[in-house]
């Protein structure tokens, strides 16, 4: 099945994509209409403080309004480095950033939650830490707050998945899926041409594919949002955590026969 994918121009022109800015921010976004619209208010507000920022929104085959809202919304901008991707059908969140990070020209490139759990106040300290590091990630772990909110459930998925995750890919990494990451855009680049997951295990293995390749990985302590603890997660934990296990499975096998090489 062939899957297209629809860039939506704002009055900026083609030559908008290709022009060289300090960072930009990957957003990718499914089913968000509840939050679009605060979550385009902010980065509208960052935005104009920060014109070296540049916002790229990947809707990832939405079936609410989020395409939408999020067209309309965006069509009624001017002069700011904001724009957006429709995928015709829903690929994964991986595939979602792999589309807006390959259209890019940035020298860093990040991606963060559409929904912002975590807020758009820790790009500063990313960028600063992407001066010196290839990749920066964000690990919830570093807190006094571990857990941030989240129920017993949710605390347990997360620190039994991580815990395989390092026993069957031999990473020391206590948090691989925090919604925020950095990159050079080298790094960027190189990882997200390799990388295959188009779902939720997209992260780990950008992290295996890394540490395999030999870049230099730092970690910044996050606090999730308060507001984001009170929306409704679409994490099923035994589906998804059966997701994840193959994933982890695949990406061992993946490397073994040499499909990362």
């Amino acid at each position: 099945m062939v899957y297209s994918v629809r860039h939506v121009e704002f009055d900026q022109g083609e030559e908008w994509l290709k022009k060289t800015t300090t960072v930009t921010v990957i957003l990718p976004i499914y089913n968000e209409e509840k939050c679009i619209v605060n979550t385009l208010k902010s980065v509208i507000q960052f935005a104009q403080v920060k014109p070296h920022y540049q916002f790229i929104f990947v809707d990832d085959g939405s079936s609410d309004r989020t395409p939408e809202i999020l067209q309309a919304e965006i069509s009624s901008l001017k002069n700011l480095n904001i724009c957006a991707f429709f995928n015709s059908d829903n690929r994964g969140k991986g595939y979602a950033v792999k589309t807006g990070v390959l259209q890019t020209n940035s020298e860093f490139i990040c991606f963060l939650d559409a929904d912002l759990a975590y807020t758009l106040d820790y790009l500063d300290l990313v960028v600063a830490k992407l001066e010196k590091f290839d990749i920066v990630i964000g690990c919830r772990t570093l807190t006094p707050k571990w857990g941030n909110g989240f129920n017993f459930s949710r605390k347990l998925a997360g620190k039994i998945f991580n815990f395989i995750s390092r026993q069957v890919l031999n990473l020391k990494f206590t948090d691989m899926q925090a919604g925020i990451k950095g990159f050079k855009k080298s790094a960027a680049r190189d990882l997200f041409k390799t990388q295959t997951m188009p779902g939720f295990g997209f992260d780990v293995e950008l992290i295996y594919l890394a540490e395999k390749k030999g870049y230099s990985i730092e970690e910044i302590p996050v606090i999730v949002s308060s507001k984001h603890l009170y929306k409704e997660s679409k994490v099923k934990l035994f589906k998804h955590s059966l997701e994840m296990l193959f994933n982890l499975i695949q990406i061992r096998s993946n490397d073994l026969f040499g499909k990362y090489d």
